[in-house]
């Protein structure tokens, strides 16, 4: 992990869709006047990267119609899942549609990349290699994988911070980020010094070891870990235990490039 001369993170990173989404709804309206060309529920408002990309399209594309956004949040906010990126493509990819936009892929990996750098990655989904400050997208090939257990001790970290943190280093980085039984299968750079200032995360992905997870990790710039499991009795005790002390927990798969985009066209 370098540096840009933009100010951003050069990094390498790869990114897999799992089977956990929130539900948007998106309704064409009549537009009464300028300012009342979108509505909202109450779950997004003007800061929500939804309504970011939705204004921008509208101010650079002055589309016909407006637009009414619903929002159901599954995924937990600033928890490095990636729930906000992953709405913002959605936006994009709707309103490109709902309005007949007509943009390209390149003209809308673009758009996504002015509003964060894991944005593009979501236009396409599946497993995919993310370079430079994560919107350079190469797709691989997809892998299948049972038995995840995502946990989330319902704090929040930014990405901004996790970056700032990690440019201190961390004693005892190596040790933290090989706990497990496999510690060739995942390494995040990001994890050593979140652990460190966050003792909440450090716990989790030591218990989920001691839980029988075959190995653990931090999830993009955290807090939520995941730990792979091969015996799913040992991770149901495991996700049993996360739940009893309040966290937040979801078991998942990961899902193919092909019935990430399906989800586009139903």
């Amino acid at each position: 992990m370098g540096s840009l001369p933009n100010g951003f993170h050069q990094i390498e990173t790869l990114l897999c869709s799992v089977s956990i989404f929130d539900t948007i709804k998106y309704t064409l309206t009549k537009k009464i006047n300028p300012k009342k060309w979108i509505c909202l529920n109450d779950t997004i408002n003007e800061n929500n990267l939804i309504y970011k990309v939705a204004e921008y399209l509208y101010k650079q594309y002055k589309p016909d119609w407006g637009i009414e956004i619903q929002l159901i949040k599954r995924i937990p906010i600033a928890a490095g899942l990636g729930g906000g990126s992953s709405n913002a493509a959605t936006t994009l990819l709707a309103l490109n549609s709902l309005w007949e936009l007509e943009l390209s892929i390149d003209e809308l990996n673009a758009i996504a990349a002015l509003f964060g750098s894991d944005i593009p990655y979501f236009l396409y989904g599946g497993t995919a290699l993310a370079t430079n400050r994560g919107e350079v997208i190469h797709p691989l090939d997809d892998f299948h994988m049972e038995n995840i257990l995502l946990v989330n001790p319902k704090i929040r970290i930014s990405s901004s911070e996790a970056y700032q943190i990690a440019s201190i280093p961390a004693e005892n980085e190596r040790r933290q980020c090989r706990i497990s039984k496999n510690p060739n299968w995942f390494f995040n750079r990001l994890e050593a010094p979140v652990r460190t200032k966050y003792p909440l995360v450090n716990g989790i992905l030591n218990d989920l070891i001691k839980f029988g997870a075959m190995t653990a990790i931090m999830s993009g710039s955290g807090p939520t870990c995941f730990g792979v499991f091969e015996d799913r009795f040992a991770m149901q005790k495991c996700e049993e235990y996360f739940k009893e002390i309040g966290y937040w927990t979801k078991v998942v798969r990961t899902i193919s490039r092909e019935e990430y985009q399906n989800v586009f066209q139903a």
